[in-house]
């Protein structure tokens, strides 16, 4: 369920400085944005810009900016989400005396009309074409037009994957398509999304998998299974308190042995598991080989792009596929997410920068704060002073603002003093 406004602003503005960031030198020549609206909009916050309209919060309530600057959609709303595919999620809360304010939500096109009235008391994110949604206790799903493709009339429910949703009656999973027809009769205690082909299901405490078809594929016979991911799943085997894990590929053959005590799915070949008897974590490859140990690089953070970052006596550094130390200790910090489009974010003497997979320096170590790149830009600062690069150091806009948020829709919003202003940005060269 949406947060409550005092939780949503606050989440928005930690969301908006980690969505997106970098810079390099701020001289003016080097400028390469349009100034769109100066900063002179009197709001409290501005949001992402998608699809030419930004959310804007003033006095308590939310509407919409153009890309001028000019409100396009009053504020009237007590929540307003950024918009995709033409349409936007609002909400408006309601004074209900046993309650108090519960927010009822809604979908608006970009002139501000209504796509679906607010009554919805849950809407999720569209996903498979389809939200999730409920009303009077009842969930159901909506498309991006407002119309309920499927009424709401289950208990639980869960997003399409794959074309088909698992969904509750009469405490009893199955499993219906995007018209509601009932593909896979309610028989099952637990039914997950599909994946891959298949879906976990479990009866009677034992989990198996199935197919789009509801044919079982792999027998009901472990203590837990996961999704299948990367082409295995985490299946568990034992009796309490003796369960271990391993994992099996689409016939169920085991072909990684119950030998864990905890695992997780595998992404570009290699997962992270835990060991008992002092052993730990250690990241496997799908033949069950070990390449890293925690013991070894405390802690390693996940792979991407061929590289993890590791961390051995306070310094990081970044291990390959094979568990060889690839770019030397020499970091007091990382970016979580690791290499992006060949480039990783680090720190170093207390200033951040970025790094290419072979180690050279991209962005030079100049800024107090960076963030990753959104749509190739990204936002630093520099003495205090917000701007934006590009992935080649470039600065794009100067490092002359008090703020500068949400990257999106070929703009961003910069804040002068208590003012709010636009950017538009040249296309990035990614």
């Amino acid at each position: 369920m949406r947060k409550v406004l005092c939780v949503i602003l606050s989440v928005a503005l930690i969301f908006t400085l980690f969505s997106c960031g970098r810079a390099k030198d701020g001289s003016p020549e080097a400028v390469g944005f349009r100034l769109l609206c100066e900063a002179t909009l009197d709001f409290e916050f501005v949001g992402e810009f998608s699809e030419g309209h930004a959310p804007v919060y003033k006095d308590g309530k939310w509407g919409y900016i153009d890309k001028s600057g000019i409100l396009a959609i009053p504020c009237l709303f007590d929540y307003a989400e950024p918009f995709r595919d033409g349409a936007a999620v609002i909400s408006v809360a309601i004074d209900a005396e046993e309650n108090g304010w519960t927010p009822f939500y809604g979908l608006i096109d970009t002139d501000g009309k209504p796509l679906a009235l607010a009554d919805y008391t849950f809407f999720g994110e569209f996903k498979d074409g389809l939200a999730l949604v409920q009303k009077e206790g009842k969930f159901g799903y909506i498309g991006i037009n407002g119309q309920e493709a499927v009424p709401c009339q289950y208990e639980l429910a869960d997003d399409f994957s794959e074309g088909l949703a698992a969904v509750s009656k009469d405490d009893k999973l199955g499993y219906i398509d995007k018209t509601g027809k009932t593909v896979i009769p309610f028989i099952y205690e637990y039914a997950y999304g599909f994946s891959e082909g298949l879906a976990v299901v479990a009866k009677n405490d034992k989990y198996g998998f199935i197919d789009a078809a509801g044919k079982v594929v792999i027998p009901l016979a472990y203590e837990y299974a996961n999704s299948f991911s990367d082409g295995l799943a985490v299946a568990a085997k034992g009796e309490f308190p003796d369960i271990n894990a391993g994992y099996i590929d689409k016939t169920g053959q085991a072909v990684i042995g119950f030998e864990y005590e905890a695992a997780f799915d595998f992404a570009y070949g290699i997962a992270l598991v835990e060991k008992g008897n002092g052993v730990g974590y250690l990241y496997i490859r799908k033949t069950g080989e070990i390449i890293a140990r925690h013991a070894d690089y405390a802690p390693i953070l996940g792979f991407s792009e061929g590289l993890a970052p590791v961390r051995k006596d306070g310094k990081w550094g970044f291990i390959d596929t094979n568990g060889e130390l690839a770019i030397a200790y020499g970091y007091e910090g990382v970016s979580e997410s690791g290499f992006s489009a060949g480039l990783a974010m680090v720190k170093k003497d207390n200033k951040w920068g970025f790094i290419g997979k072979d180690g050279r320096i991209i962005i030079p170590f100049e800024y107090e704060v960076l963030f990753e790149f959104c749509d190739g830009f990204a936002i630093a600062v520099k003495e205090r002073k917000y701007g934006l690069i590009d992935r080649a150091g470039d600065v794009i806009a100067p490092f002359e603002y008090d703020f500068i948020g949400y990257i999106g829709d070929g703009m961003a919003f910069m804040k002068s003093g208590d003012k709010w202003g636009v950017l538009g940005l040249p296309r990035a060269s990614n």
